[in-house]
């Protein structure tokens, strides 16, 4: 059975947390499948562990961010939105 996806919607300078996808970056830096926070970036995202920087920033794509094709807005699926 599948989950649902549920849609969040984002802003540059938001963070979120929620399972970092299987993407070629996420695997090299061994945190697919993890949930991590992340920083959305105006140009990438910031992965953070125990509320530090996680190596360098990464595309919105690799770190499960898609780009509204309305709006251009960025937006996820499954994440909780958290206050800075």
């Amino acid at each position: 059975m599948q989950q649902e996806q549920e849609r969040v919607d984002l802003e540059i300078g938001d963070h979120f947390v929620a399972t970092m996808p299987w993407s070629e970056a996420c695997a090299h830096m061994q945190v697919a499948d993890r949930v991590m926070e992340v920083e959305v970036l105006a140009n990438g995202a910031q992965l953070f562990r125990d509320s530090k920087p996680y190596s360098f920033p990464i595309t919105w794509g690799e770190a499960g961010i898609y780009t509204d094709s309305t709006t251009k807005k960025p937006y996820t699926y499954n994440a909780e939105k958290r206050a800075v």
